[in-house]
């Protein structure tokens, strides 16, 4: 029998390669964004808001009841910002943290009860390198792919007993429009982070411009469905980016800041 997946967030980028290549190995995919349009789409697209417990809902039940299982989640849905902490707008802060974290909470709370009665189920979330450190302008980003991380840790615990498999895959820099849909600050001329600022921006647009492709993505997803124990992390990126996290486990905290306040010219 094949799979049944859902991935949120696949009308473009990184969720709809994923989609794509499941689909062409013959899973059943559903992907969803906010406004569905399934023209040239191989695979099943549904209006859903990870930000509305109603939507979700709705989503899910149309899944369940038209094909009697749901075997795989992917949270993949997200939203970017930039800014320097002292200037970030709460507005915005409650709107990522809303999308990153409380939006995979209720993709999971929707998705186990299913799961549970299957004995069976697997959670991908989605999460970034960012997700292991404190990135200059990036704090609020880092800070929701943190949470994310603990809470995959959490679930992979609480849902052992009952079959359902959790992990997190992180990212590192990606060919994705996620450049276009990140929240960014406006910094007045003036202001004493505008340079460091400025020249930070570019290097985080540059880091997904010249990322890594997303095809990667697709078969990394498929081997883990079919993975008899699926481990708590798969890293994805480029050498220097995984070299970074290793360095700031071994290094000195004055060291590594030293060196990453270089590489941002602050």
């Amino acid at each position: 029998m094949s799979k049944v997946i859902l991935i949120t967030g696949a009308s473009t980028g990184l969720g709809e390669s994923m989609a794509i290549y499941l689909a062409q190995r013959g899973y059943k995919v559903y992907g969803t964004s906010r406004q569905a349009d399934e023209a040239g789409k191989t695979f099943s697209m549904l209006s859903m808001d990870v930000t509305s417990a109603e939507s979700i809902g709705q989503a899910v039940e149309y899944i369940c009841e038209r094909e009697g299982r749901l075997d795989v989640l992917i949270n993949n849905a997200g939203l970017g910002i930039a800014a320097p902490v002292e200037l970030l707008p709460l507005d915005d802060v409650q709107r990522v943290f809303d999308t990153n974290v409380t939006g995979v909470i209720r993709m999971v709370q929707a998705v186990l009860p299913m799961m549970r009665q299957q004995r069976s189920g697997l959670i991908i979330n989605i999460s970034s390198i960012a997700a292991e450190a404190g990135l200059p302008y990036r704090g609020a980003y880092s800070a929701t792919k943190a949470a994310v991380e603990r809470l995959t840790e959490a679930l992979r615990l609480e849902l052992a007993p009952f079959g359902v498999q959790a992990c997190s895959i992180q990212p590192g820099g990606t060919r994705t429009d996620i450049n276009k849909n990140r929240l960014r600050a406006s910094i007045p001329a003036d202001s004493v982070y505008k340079k460091t600022f400025d020249r930070t921006y570019e290097l985080i647009d540059q880091s997904v411009s010249g990322g890594i492709d997303p095809a990667v993505f697709g078969p990394l997803v498929d081997s883990i469905i079919n993975s008899a124990q699926v481990k708590r992390l798969y890293r994805v990126g480029k050498p220097l980016e995984k070299v970074s996290v290793l360095l700031k486990r071994v290094l000195p905290t004055r060291i590594y800041e030293r060196m990453i306040r270089k590489h941002y010219d602050m």
